[in-house]
C-alpha cells in the first residue's frame, strides 16, 4: 500500500473537506488552510479544533480533548483510507470536496 507523504498531503488536506464512510454513513472533516478544523460525525456530533500536517499524515486536536493522528494510504480498492497511527483503525474516504461546501464552522 502506498502511504501519501507530506507534499501530496498538503494538496489533499489543506483547504479540503474529506467525506468519510463511518458505519455506512457519511462523516465530514474540514481542514482549513489556517489550521482550523471542524468535523461532523455520522451521528450528528460536531467537533472543532486545530490540525497540523506531519511527515506521515496529520494530527487534529479537538475541543473534546480527543487527539487524532492519521495517515492517508491507498486502500485495497484503489481509493484512500484514513489509518489511525495510534490504533491502526481504518476509515474509508469516499470523497474530497475542495473548500468547505458543507459550511462546517471552524474554531478560530
Amino acid at each position: 500500500m502506498t502511504t501519501f507523504q507530506k507534499e501530496t498531503l498538503a494538496v489533499l488536506i489543506s483547504g479540503a473537506t474529506h467525506v468519510l464512510d463511518r458505519n455506512g454513513k457519511e462523516a465530514y472533516v474540514y481542514l482549513a488552510r489556517d489550521g482550523g478544523s471542524h468535523m461532523r460525525l455520522e451521528d450528528g456530533e460536531t467537533r472543532s479544533g486545530r490540525w497540523q500536517l506531519s511527515h506521515r499524515g496529520y494530527t487534529a486536536e479537538w475541543d473534546t480533548g480527543a487527539i487524532g493522528r492519521w495517515m492517508l494510504e491507498q486502500g485495497a480498492g484503489g481509493g484512500i483510507d484514513y489509518v489511525n497511527l495510534d490504533t491502526s483503525a481504518r476509515i474509508r474516504m469516499i470523497g474530497i470536496l475542495f473548500g468547505n461546501p458543507k459550511n462546517l464552522p471552524v474554531q478560530s
